[in-house]
């Protein structure tokens, strides 16, 4: 296949493989991602053993499938391999939308006045609900402005690091289209987009006798 001369060069410091504003490669900013997010998967268990027995079960829980999705995208960044980076993109994205619906289910819950709020103020902000009624509303008001502003930067984070991924995603897939485009050309150059093929055995016998 021949080499289109309309064909745009791969260039690596392109600023759309720029992230922070442009001040971050692409490449640092998916390294930056990955570090963060086991990082806070770490702190997350620290901070499990800190509440109820509930949600130490949970966070566990979790902890055992996140160790596998965010070591799939340690290696797929380090290694710089497009496959790896996948489980990561699906679990976070799934992730995103179950935060908008529990943030949802939150907001009904305080609308309707139902022991949802109670719950998750006993179980995740270790709310003692057996005090005094004042101080127990003022510590449910606390928690829920904190809980949802949680919710809230959480996911736009989540966000912004599934973008972060996907951009590198596409500079290693822009990367190895280049490659392929640069060995297709070399290729051609070399050997002649339009090479003669070699005459038949009936063509070559031919040939012989008029020579």
């Amino acid at each position: 296949m021949a080499a289109t001369a309309n064909r745009v060069p791969f260039d690596q410091n392109d600023r759309k493989y720029k992230c922070l504003c442009g001040q971050l490669h692409i490449k640092k900013g998916a390294r930056v991602v990955a570090i963060l997010v086991n990082v806070l998967t770490a702190i997350n268990i620290i901070f499990s053993f800190t509440r109820s027995s509930t949600v130490i079960v949970y966070t566990c829980m979790s902890t055992a499938f996140s160790i596998v999705i965010f070591g799939s995208l340690l290696y797929g960044v380090w290694k710089e391999k497009r496959l790896y980076l996948y489980p990561y993109l699906f679990f976070q994205v799934i992730s995103i939308f179950i935060s908008i619906i529990i943030l949802f289910a939150f907001l009904i819950s305080i609308a309707v006045g139902a022991s949802m709020v109670i719950d998750l103020a006993r179980n995740v902000g270790n709310v003692d609900t057996t005090s005094e009624q004042a101080k127990l509303d003022a510590d449910l008001a606390v928690f829920t402005v904190l809980f949802i502003l949680f919710l809230c930067i959480g996911g736009l984070i989540q966000a912004y690091f599934v973008e972060v991924i996907y951009s590198f995603h596409n500079f290693l897939k822009d990367r190895e289209n280049s490659f392929s485009f640069n060995f297709e050309s070399y290729a051609s150059s070399a050997f002649g987009s339009e090479a003669t093929p070699p005459p038949t055995y009936p063509e070559a016998q031919a040939q012989e006798t008029v020579s």
